[in-house]
């Protein structure tokens, strides 16, 4: 079977990844609020995650872990991540949901923009930036 004959999108081979203060809030945005489905989390004996993966249903993940555990990956100040969804319909309803969560900080509401992205952008309790959106890229 060569590689284009294979089914669903690719393994994902670039890793972004996002440090949290609060991991079960965070998971809680990852999941409720974009929909993504957390497929590891590692806690170490003090309960702090030191190793987190969520995927993305269209493709890809972002790992994760607990800010400020020791180590380079606990010093992660706050990081921008894009997420691409396959449909409009799944920005409209990951809108809402997001929304809801309380610390999230609109930073451009749903919309659509010049090049051909249905998104918005928001900023977590942790300073992180997400937006997610239709834009595949160029």
């Amino acid at each position: 079977m060569n590689e284009n004959s294979m089914a669903g999108p690719p393994p994902p081979t670039v890793w972004p990844s996002v440090g949290f203060t609060d991991v079960d809030a965070g998971v809680r945005l990852l999941t409720e609020g974009f929909g993504f489905v957390v497929t590891a989390m590692y806690r170490d004996d003090a309960g702090a995650v030191v190793h987190g993966e969520a995927r993305w249903p269209d493709g890809g993940g972002v790992m994760f872990g607990s800010r400020g555990k020791a180590g380079a990956w606990g010093a992660l100040g706050p990081q921008g991540i894009y997420v691409v969804a396959a449909e409009p319909g799944a920005v409209d309803d990951a809108w809402k949901r997001v929304t809801a969560i309380e610390g999230v900080e609109v930073l451009q509401p749903l919309h659509d923009t010049d090049y051909g992205s249905h998104q918005f952008d928001v900023r977590d309790v942790d300073g992180n930036l997400w937006t997610l959106g239709t834009y595949r890229g160029a």
